[in-house]
Order: C-alpha cells, then sequence, then structure tokens
C-alpha cells in the first residue's frame, strides 16, 4: 500500500520540474543522506553531492592504523553513485545566498538548489598543546612513531562531553603491541564511556586493567612539556609522549546562522532556522556530542523530512538518538548500545543500563552504525544500496516515547558543569533550547544562569 502510495507521488514529480537538492559534504552525514533521500523518494529528485574529494574516508576505523591491523581504505563515492545516483561535483562549501537559492564552492562555481543540506562537519583543532593531536590517518605514522619509542605515553579526551571512544581504543591497542610501555588514559570524563552508562564505565576499566593501563578521571590535560603532561589542577604527570583527540570547532559558513564556535542552529529535524530550504547534519550542527552514528542520524531525520517536504508517504521524524559504539581492542570487539530516557530536571538522571557485550548489537555490525550507510560500507564492491537497512538486534533496552536529542544535550551539559567546563555546559543547555523552540524544561534555567556565573 506505502509502495503504490509512493509510486504516485513519484508519477506526479515528472510532471513538474525536478526537486533539485545539493547536499555539500563527503563524509558519513552527506552519504547517508544521499542513500536515505534515495531509499525513500526513488530516482527523483535530483541529488548533487557537493564534496571535497572523490572519495570519503573511514575515519573512525582508522585507529587501529598505527598499530598494524588493517583498517577500510577510503571508498570511491563513483561506487556509492552507482546504487544510489547522484551528480557529484568536487569542491567545498565556500558561500550561501538564501534569498537567491545559490551556493558558492571552494572554486567559485554557483549552483542553483531548491533544497540545501549542509553536512560538512566540524574542523579538528588541537585541543593540548604540545600534544599530537589524533584526527585519523593523517597522524597514524606520528602516533605508531611515539608508541614505539615512548616508555610512557599518555592518551588524552580533553572534554567531559565529547566522544571518547576513540581515546580508549588507541590506548589499549598501544598497550596490546607495547606490553612495557607505561600507558595512563586522561580523561576529562567522571567515567570511561559515561554516556552509556555504568556497566559500559565498568567493562572498560575492566578492559584497561587487565592490560596495565592507569585512569586519571574528571581531569583535565593544559599542555605536553618537558616530559610531563600539565594539568588543569595545578598537578602533572610523566609522559614522553601525549596523545589527545580534537577540539571541534564549527565551519562558519558565509550566509549561514552560526554560533561563536562556527556551529549551525537546526531544529529537531534538521532544518535551519529562518532559512527556508535549509537542513543541516552532523558535526556542523550545534549538537555537542559529535559521532559518526549520531550524524547519520541526524541525516536520517533530515532526508525524511525533505521527503515529506516532497509528497513521499513518509512520518518525518525528530532526530532522537540511539547511541552505538564498537571500541576495537585488537582483538573481540566490544559493542556497546543506549537508548536515552525520560527528560527531567532530576540531577540524578542518568542513561539507562546500555547493552554491552562481545556479539554484534546491530547488524551489519559496521564501526559508523548509519540506517543506510552500514549496508553500504559492509557489502563486496561494488557497495549495494540495501533493501533492508541496518537493524539492531536483541538485548535492545526498552524504547521510552520521550526519548530524543533533547535528553543527551541536558545529559551532555551536567557532565560539562560537574567538571567546572561551565561555557560547554551553557552550550549544550542552548542546544536544548532550541530543538524545544526555545524553552528549557523545569529547573534548567536556573542552572544556565548559575553556570553563565560560573558556578556549580
Amino acid at each position: 500500500m506505502a509502495g503504490r502510495a509512493r509510486e504516485r507521488t513519484v508519477e506526479s514529480m515528472t510532471t513538474r520540474q525536478r526537486e533539485r537538492i545539493v547536499i555539500a559534504g563527503g563524509g558519513v552525514a552527506a552519504v547517508e543522506a544521499v542513500a536515505a533521500l534515495r531509499a525513500l523518494a526513488g530516482p527523483l529528485p535530483h541529488i548533487i553531492l557537493l564534496a571535497p574529494e572523490t572519495q570519503m574516508a573511514q575515519r573512525p576505523a582508522s585507529v587501529g592504523t598505527p598499530f598494524g591491523f588493517g583498517a577500510p581504505g577510503p571508498l570511491p563515492l563513483g561506487e556509492i553513485a552507482r546504487r544510489a545516483p547522484f551528480e557529484l561535483r568536487v569542491g567545498s562549501l565556500a558561500e550561501v545566498d538564501p534569498g537567491t537559492y545559490t551556493v558558492r564552492t571552494d572554486w567559485d562555481e554557483t549552483l542553483s538548489y531548491d533544497t540545501l543540506i549542509v553536512a560538512v562537519g566540524g574542523r579538528a583543532q588541537p585541543a593540548v598543546e604540545g600534544a599530537i593531536t589524533f584526527t585519523g590517518p593523517a597522524e597514524a605514522a606520528k602516533v605508531a612513531e611515539a608508541v614505539e619509542q615512548a616508555g610512557r605515553i599518555v592518551f588524552v579526551q580533553p572534554f567531559a562531553s565529547g566522544w571518547s571512544l576513540p581515546v580508549y581504543e588507541l590506548a589499549i591497542m598501544a598497550a596490546v603491541q607495547r606490553t612495557g610501555t607505561q600507558i595512563t588514559v586522561v580523561t576529562a570524563e567522571t567515567a570511561p564511556l559515561w554516556v552509556f552508562g555504568e556497566q559500559a564505565g565498568s567493562a572498560v576499566r575492566e578492559l584497561l586493567r587487565e592490560r596495565g593501563i592507569a585512569l586519571r578521571t574528571a581531569t583535565r590535560a593544559v599542555a605536553a612539556r618537558a616530559g610531563r603532561l600539565e594539568l588543569g589542577d595545578g598537578d602533572s604527570i610523566p609522559a614522553d609522549a601525549v596523545v589527545a583527540l580534537p577540539r571541534i570547532t564549527g565551519p562558519a559558513i558565509a550566509g549561514l546562522p552560526h554560533d561563536p564556535d562556527g556551529f549551525i542552529p537546526v531544529d529537531a529535524h534538521g532544518a535551519v532556522r529562518g532559512l527556508a530550504g535549509v537542513f543541516a547534519a552532523g558535526d556542523a550542527t550545534t549538537f555537542p556530542l559529535k559521532q559518526g552514528g549520531l550524524a547519520t542520524q541526524q541525516a536520517d531525520a533530515v532526508a525524511e523530512a525533505v521527503a515529506a517536504r516532497l509528497g513521499v508517504p513518509v512520518v518525518a521524524e525528530p532526530f532522537r538518538p540511539v547511541l552505538r559504539g564498537l571500541l576495537l581492542t585488537g582483538g573481540a570487539p566490544l559493542y556497546l548500545r543506549a537508548q536515552l530516557g525520560s527528560v527531567g530536571a532530576d540531577t540524578a538522571r542518568r542513561l539507562p543500563v546500555a547493552a554491552v557485550s562481545r556479539r554484534a548489537l546491530w547488524w551489519p555490525p559496521t564501526k559508523v552504525a548509519g540506517r543506510y550507510l552500514a549496508p553500504l560500507l559492509a557489502t563486496a564492491r561494488p557497495p549495494v544500496l540495501a533493501s533492508a537497512p541496518l537493524q539492531d538486534l536483541p538485548e535492545r533496552p526498552p524504547r521510552d516515547d520521550t526519548a530524543d536529542a533533547l535528553e543527551l544535550a541536558l545529559l551532555l551539559a551536567e557532565q560539562d558543569a560537574e567538571v567546572g567546563d561551565f561555557k560547554q555546559a551553557v552550550h549544550a543547555l542552548d542546544v536544548a533550547a532550541a530543538l524545544t523552540g526555545g524553552v528549557l524544561p523545569a529547573g534548567w534555567a536556573l542552572r544556565r544562569e548559575a553556570w553563565l556565573a560560573g558556578h556549580a
């Protein structure tokens, strides 16, 4: 029934000019948006992918590269285009003119659009002075050299609300490769992978203990100097080499609204407020947790909203994050999944106990668990746009219908405030307010005032 209705919608679209959709970006959010739109809307509309390169780097799996583990190579976008057709334009988004429905590229090319989806990602910046900033394959050789030569190496997660899984992967695989090296993880989190709940934190602590890796939580790293890592509390620890995850800033694209850090504000469907036909997804948006799986879920919400605007009989669901993480260990990986609970003002709110397993918790079991991207990444070359998208396997926590991006934003704000990062805590609350039309849940407005004043 739904299939026949969709066919009628596509037929009706042929009687008028084809919708011209420009998707800016070449990462997981952009490719997921392409695949989702093709799955939802079929051969129409006309999709243009404006990507800086002709291939998509698979960065999440690159944590294994410094240690000799085979990571998947870049995926040519042309292979994806054969399964989920789009017109590829090589270039980067430089400016948007919402008044004329055009964009300008860094090649000074002008493209017109009916709908624009901005999925250009964030910008990785050093967060710890003097440290090796690990952003993916480009730093693999530096990390490999540090692990080979350093007797004491520290891996750092600089922010309490950042995506910290790579820092544990790097430390664990370094310990597997160099059993005599003194390895420490320093994280601003109050507990390892706190966003997945206590069970996940306990599992990570045990993995670190088994491999002789020291752990310091709720600790802010400042700078690596003269064989030591200086900490925010005035203390320091010995370190011959320091590897830190980056700080992510927004793209600050001319013509689009953005916050002081360059991130684009969007609503729960990815629409850029005040601009007709403009959407954004992934790390370029103000949503505080930057992670590939969440970026694809934002792209899915955008694709549904765009498809619904085109008359496709699909319910446009808002962005409701389900956290999925695949922790590489050098051996059997650890699968983590958490669905968010209800929103409240109680400081005791926590995520429900997450599913933690040595067996896959979703299928296909790819590192980036995108609904449509995962089947593309999992299939043999050329990739296939699967009719059956990613599915969660048993042990999924019961769904709470109130679970959505608002809850995660509030949790991130709370975590930042606990470690004294009030600026980031206020940022997360502003995101939460944007998701609810500008109104924070009861009690949170008072917290925002206190955090603005620098008080817990």
